[in-house]
């Protein structure tokens, strides 16, 4: 009667087979543990944490506390303590308006060039000129550049702090105008990133930001448009929902993102992957491997590739290209996901799914579909 009743529900729910009724995955942690890595978090609702980096820094950070206030907005500042000493005023700011304030260090050094000594003495002296100018003792921290060094997980769990990483990147560090900063977001954005821009550069005094101030702006009107709400890092935590699947070695796959509108035969694409390994679990990132089905599956193209390890802050996100073959067939693709188990890559061996959503024959079915359409624009 109860393998009726669990078949029963898949027909309801219109799951191919008793394989695609899986129990769902574990919710994502609403917190995060002193020196954990976050960058992304798979949310229940349509919501981003905006975050700045290497502040305060005038006149720029005041701009965009201006526009912050106009919009309504809170957002995540990465406070750099030798600006916190040069600006005090403005670092007050942040905290008076009720912005999250996180360590950026004291000098900005180059991690994977630093010791473990220095590493540690750059996070406690940033900790300590925040508090000593806003009071207020650092729950998170970014490292400069989004470079791990030796000890630097440590050194954050000494502290109490949590690492934010990032999955947007404005990349506002390199000269851009003020459109291309805008649409490196926006084309990005998708529930539960952490977009990164910078209000400084480094510990430079006076450093010109003007085209970001100029696209923040445009950044929050044109998110709200699209009904997105901006949230602080652990507020975005607070709306964890669950990852897409989790994989009997450990391995979650958060989110999966592919674009909403239709596509032509022949036409190129970027694929966002977000990942989540256990502690320890670097070796867990094997091939993947995407499979493209039409709904009778009797046509598909396929995508595999290698799934990046989980090194550097910033280089947890992975956008990949796909080609749609020129003689796809018209209409709408399911998207299967699943990984080739690195311990036996000569006999493409599938890792088995713990949980999903929906799976079936060891391959995740993501929700959102791929629209093949002679008339989309490439």
């Amino acid at each position: 009667m109860r393998l009726f009743a669990a078949w029963a529900v898949c027909l309801l729910l219109g799951w191919p087979g008793l394989l695609g009724c899986q129990r769902q995955p574990a919710l994502f942690k609403p917190a995060a543990d002193p020196g954990e890595t976050i960058y992304f978090v798979p949310v229940r609702e349509k919501v981003v944490a905006l975050t700045f980096d290497d502040g305060p820094n005038e006149p720029a950070t005041g701009l965009i506390l201006d526009a912050l206030k106009r919009h309504q907005v809170k957002a995540t500042f990465f406070l750099i303590g030798a600006n916190v000493e040069r600006y005090p005023e403005t670092a007050r700011r942040i905290k008076a308006e009720g912005h999250l304030i996180g360590n950026h260090t004291a000098r900005h050094s180059m991690f994977d060039q630093s010791s473990a000594f220095a590493i540690a003495q750059d996070i406690a002296d940033g900790q300590r000129a925040i508090e000593t100018v806003t009071g207020v003792t650092p729950l998170w921290f970014r490292p400069p550049y989004g470079i791990k060094g030796p000890g630097m997980e440590e050194a954050c769990r000494a502290q109490g702090m949590a690492i934010a990483g990032w999955s947007a990147d404005a990349n506002d560090w390199n000269p851009h105008s003020v459109e291309e900063l805008v649409d490196s977001i926006v084309s990005q954005a998708t529930p539960g990133d952490i977009l990164l821009l910078h209000d400084g550069c480094e510990t430079r005094h006076g450093a010109d930001r003007q085209n970001t101030v100029a696209a923040v702006s445009l950044i929050l009107e044109k998110l709200k448009a699209q009904g997105f709400r901006f949230v602080t890092v652990p507020d975005l935590l607070r709306a964890a929902g669950r990852p897409l699947a989790e994989f009997k070695n450990g391995a979650r796959l958060l989110g999966l993102q592919i674009p909403a509108q239709p596509l032509p035969p022949g036409g190129g694409f970027w694929v966002r992957y977000f990942w989540d390994v256990p502690p320890g679990g670097d070796n867990l990132t094997p091939e993947a491997f995407v499979h493209y089905t039409t709904p009778d599956g009797s046509m598909q193209f396929q995508d595999n590739h290698e799934i990046p390890r989980l090194g550097d802050v910033r280089d947890r996100v992975l956008k990949h290209l796909v080609i749609v073959p020129w003689k796809a067939p018209l209409g709408r693709y399911q998207v299967r996901f699943g990984l080739f188990d690195p311990q036996t890559p000569e006999w493409r061996h599938r890792v088995p799914v713990r949980s999903a959503f929906r799976q079936q024959r060891r391959a995740v079915i993501i929700p959102d579909v791929l629209d093949v359409n002679q008339a989309a624009k490439p």
